[in-house]
């Protein structure tokens, strides 16, 4: 049962797409751990190591869906939160498929378009290891306060 200090995300689903044992690459994993921490509803958290085909169907089920990943990007803030557009033509691979070709599946497939956003978190190491750098840490908690102050 529900506790009143469940933040709800109502028809949000946040997906948080990497490996926590490659260092940095585990920031969308570990932006998901501190919003469960902070009392948002775990149902509406989704843990990821790469997005696949069947991950269509599931986004068809929600308004909105973020997508919160680490980037070797070098980021103004050390994050991004970009809105999100269906890729226009779709490309089947064995290994992955990108949050913007989940989109396009979504609504060829399920007829459904949710609002997408994407959370690029900048990373700096990428070894076998559990343990964010410190500058991603800092980054981590840049773009949690970002989200929290966009999402109220």
């Amino acid at each position: 049962m529900e506790t009143l200090l469940t933040k709800k995300l109502d028809k949000t689903l946040i997906i948080g797409i990497g490996n926590n044992t490659r260092q940095d690459d585990g920031l969308g994993w570990c932006f998901l751990d501190a919003l469960e921490k902070e009392g948002y509803n775990t149902d509406n958290l989704l843990y990821k190591y790469q997005l696949m085909v069947e991950d269509a169907e599931t986004i068809s089920y929600y308004d909105t869906v973020i997508f919160v990943d680490a980037s070797k990007d070098n980021l103004k803030n050390g994050f991004s939160i970009e809105p999100l557009k269906a890729s226009s033509k779709f490309e089947f691979t064995t290994h992955s498929v990108p949050p913007n070709q989940i989109l396009n599946l979504c609504e060829t497939v399920y007829h459904k378009t949710p609002k997408a956003f994407v959370i690029k978190i900048e990373g700096f190491k990428w070894n076998y290891k559990i343990l964010l750098s410190k500058q991603a840490k800092l980054n981590l908690k840049k773009a949690l306060l970002s989200f929290k102050k966009l999402s109220k």
